[in-house]
């Protein structure tokens, strides 16, 4: 399970990672632009990619949730028939 956990988390690190590149490099943003972002900026940035790592998280917890507790489907007896059903269920309630 830690590893499945380690595996999840650099997949979302490296996606982020994709994420971020391809957005600058969609705006045109070197290496010498990048330098002079305000402090301002770099701390938008920063919350920006907490928002999205926390996003991920989420997802990711919610995934293994489902995995872990998949919903039980009853499955009546192949040679019972519809009125015997019926009356279990009577009987149950």
């Amino acid at each position: 399970m830690s590893n499945d956990k380690l595996n999840l988390q650099d997949i979302s690190q490296t996606m982020m990672q994709l994420f971020v590149q391809d957005v600058l490099s969609k705006n045109n943003i070197s290496d010498e632009s990048k330098k002079k972002l305000t402090d301002d900026q770099k701390e938008q940035l920063k919350k920006v990619v907490a928002d999205l790592q926390a996003q991920v998280n989420e997802f990711v917890k919610g995934a293994q949730a489902k995995k872990e507790d998949p919903e039980k489907v009853e499955e009546a007896p192949k040679n019972m028939t519809l009125r015997d059903m019926l009356k279990n269920k009577k009987k149950d309630k």
